[in-house]
C-alpha cells in the first residue's frame, strides 16, 4: 500500500511532544512490514540552522494565498532509507518558532496546499501517487479538507485518514481564516457544530469532518473525546462521526529503549538476568544525591511539570509519602514555574527523600526509568503516554490513573503488570502507591511482577499492523 505520512514534526529531526515520536517511528514499521510509506514535513529554518542533510530543491513553485503566491521548494532528506520531503516555504517557515506565531493559520494553510503541490510533482515526475494520505494533528488537518472538496477531482479517489494526538490543541482561528485558506464554497461548517466551534475556522474540526476514518492514539481516548469531560466542544462532532473514530496504541522504539543494551545506565539487565537493575538503583540514588538502600523503594517521574500529567496530584501527595512511607522520589521534568518551586521546596525541606533536577536529558530520563522500582503518571488526560511503557520495559512497575493509553496499557490485579486508580484526587493516588509499596515489601513477588512487565511487546510492529488494516478499511469506504 501506498502512504503518504504528513506530519509537522517528525523526530529525531524536530520534536516539541509525541506526535514526533509517532511520525519518526511508525513509517518506518509500516515500511519494514512492505508498505511503500512516504513522509512530508515542514523545513523549519531550525533544520537549514543545525545543517540537516538535503537532497535538492528537487522541486519548486509558488502557492498561491489570496492576492499573493509564496515560493516553494522540495527537498528529500538525504542518506535516508525512509523517503522524508521536506518543504521549505520561506514565508512560513523561516522563523525561530516551530508552533505559536500570530499567523499559524496561513503558514499551516501554506503548509497543506504545499502537501497537494508535492503530490502533484510526484504523481508526474516519479510515477508515484498514494492510495492513503495519513494527516496528524491540526497543523495537517486541512489536507484533508482540501482533498475532499476543492480537489476532489483529482483526488476523490484518494482515502484519507486523520490522527488526533492530543485534542486539546485544535488550531482555532476566525472566520477569516476561511477566506484565507481559499474554502468559501465549503462554507463555515464550524457554524453548525455548537459552542466549540461555532463563529470561528477550526483546523481539527475540519480534519474530523473532511476525512474518512478518525483515529486517536489508544482505544480509551477514542471513547473519553466521545464525553462532554475530555471532548474539548468537539465532543458532538465525533460522536457524529462514532462509526469511523478508531482508538489505535502507539509503541515505543525496543532498540532504543531496551535495558540490556542501553549505554546510558549503570549496568545491563533483561527479563532474565536482572541483577543489573540493583546498580542501576544504586547508581540513581548517587547521582541525584539520595542516601544509598537497596531496599528502600525509589519511585520515579519524568513529565512535563503540568497539571495535565497530574504534577498537581503528587505535589499534594508528597507530605504523605513523607510521613507515612520510607519511599525516596526523584523527579525529571520542566514546566509550569508554580509546579517547579513546588517540587524544589520539597527537595530542600527532605534532601533525603525527594531530589528533582529541572529540565529535560534524555539520556538521564533512561537512567531514571532503568534505577526506580516504581514509575508515577498520575494523569489528568493522557491520549497514550509512552512513559508507562518505557517504563515497564525497563522494569519501573507503573502507576497510573486508569485514562486514555494508561487504561489500556496498565491493569492491576492477579495477572496484572501495576497499579491504577481512577478519580483524580490526592487519596486515591496514594492508595495507589500504597498497593504498589505493599507489593514491593515481597521480593519474589514483585520481582515476578517486573518480569511480566519486561516480557510485554509494546513495540511498533503491532501498531503498524492495525494501521495498515485501518487503511484498507479507509480504502473500502470510498470505493463502495
Amino acid at each position: 500500500m501506498r502512504v503518504l505520512y504528513v506530519a509537522a514534526e517528525v523526530a529525531p529531526l524536530i520534536k516539541t511532544g509525541g506526535l514526533a515520536d509517532v511520525a519518526g517511528a511508525l513509517p518506518a514499521a509500516l515500511r519494514a512490514a512492505g508498505h511503500d510509506v512516504r513522509v512530508v514535513m515542514p523545513r523549519f529554518r531550525v533544520l537549514r540552522e543545525q545543517g540537516v542533510p538535503v537532497d535538492g530543491p528537487i522541486a519548486a513553485t509558488f502557492l498561491p494565498l489570496e492576492e499573493r503566491a509564496e515560493e516553494l521548494r522540495v527537498s528529500r532528506l538525504a542518506d535516508s532509507a525512509l523517503p522524508l520531503y521536506l518543504l521549505d516555504i520561506p514565508a512560513a517557515f523561516e522563523r525561530a518558532a516551530i508552533y505559536g506565531e500570530e499567523d499559524d493559520d496561513r503558514r499551516f494553510i501554506l503548509f497543506a496546499r504545499g502537501v497537494l503541490a508535492l503530490m502533484q510533482h510526484l504523481r508526474e515526475v516519479d510515477g508515484w501517487q498514494p492510495d492513503v494520505v495519513h494527516s496528524n494533528d491540526w497543523h495537517s488537518a486541512l489536507v484533508s479538507n482540501y482533498i475532499k472538496t476543492s480537489y476532489a477531482y483529482t483526488y476523490g479517489h484518494i482515502a484519507t485518514l486523520f490522527t488526533i494526538h492530543n485534542l486539546a490543541y485544535q488550531g482555532q482561528f476566525t472566520p477569516a481564516t476561511l477566506s484565507l485558506a481559499g474554502l468559501n464554497a465549503a462554507g463555515l461548517i464550524e457554524n453548525s457544530m455548537g459552542a466549540g466551534t461555532a463563529g470561528s475556522f477550526n483546523f481539527m474540526a475540519r480534519g474530523i469532518v473532511h476525512s474518512d476514518y478518525v483515529n486517536t492514539v489508544s482505544p480509551t481516548y477514542a471513547q473519553e473525546i466521545m464525553t462532554a469531560e475530555y471532548g474539548e466542544r468537539l465532543d458532538g462532532l465525533l460522536r457524529e462521526r462514532r462509526d469511523r473514530v478508531v482508538g489505535i496504541l502507539n509503541g515505543i522504539d525496543t532498540a532504543a529503549f531496551d535495558p540490556a543494551t542501553d549505554p546510558h545506565i549503570a549496568a545491563p539487565y533483561d527479563a532474565g538476568k536482572p541483577s543489573g537493575k540493583v546498580r542501576c538503583k544504586a547508581a540513581l540514588q548517587r547521582e541525584f544525591g539520595l542516601p544509598d538502600g537497596p531496599r528502600r523503594p525509589v519511585l520515579g517521574i519524568v513529565s512535563r511539570l503540568v497539571e495535565q500529567k497530574g504534577l498537581d496530584l503528587l505535589d499534594q501527595v508528597v507530605p504523605w509519602l513523607i510521613r507515612e512511607t520510607d519511599a525516596q522520589l526523584v523527579v525529571l521534568g520542566s514546566g509550569h514555574p508554580h509546579l517547579q518551586d513546588a517540587f524544589l521546596v520539597h527537595a530542600a525541606s527532605h534532601p533525603d527523600r525527594v531530589a528533582v533536577r529541572l529540565g529535560f536529558d534524555a539520556a538521564l530520563a533512561q537512567r531514571v526509568y532503568a534505577g526506580a522500582d516504581a514509575f508515577l503518571m498520575p494523569s489528568r488526560f493522557e491520549p497514550c503516554g509512552l512513559g508507562q511503557m518505557i517504563a515497564l520495559r525497563y522494569g519501573s512497575v507503573p502507576v497510573v490513573r486508569a485514562t486514555g493509553g494508561l487504561n489500556d496499557t496498565v491493569h492491576e490485579g492477579w495477572e496484572g503488570n501495576g497499579f491504577r486508580f481512577h478519580p483524580y484526587d490526592a487519596s486515591h493516588f496514594s492508595d495507589a502507591i500504597g498497593r504498589a509499596l505493599q507489593a514491593y515489601r515481597d521480593p519474589k513477588s514483585w520481582a515476578l511482577l517486573q518480569a511480566r512487565g519486561m516480557r510485554e511487546d509494546n513495540s511498533w510492529g503491532q501498531s503498524a499492523r492495525e494501521y495498515a488494516e485501518l487503511y484498507a478499511r479507509a480504502l473500502r469506504s470510498i470505493r463502495t
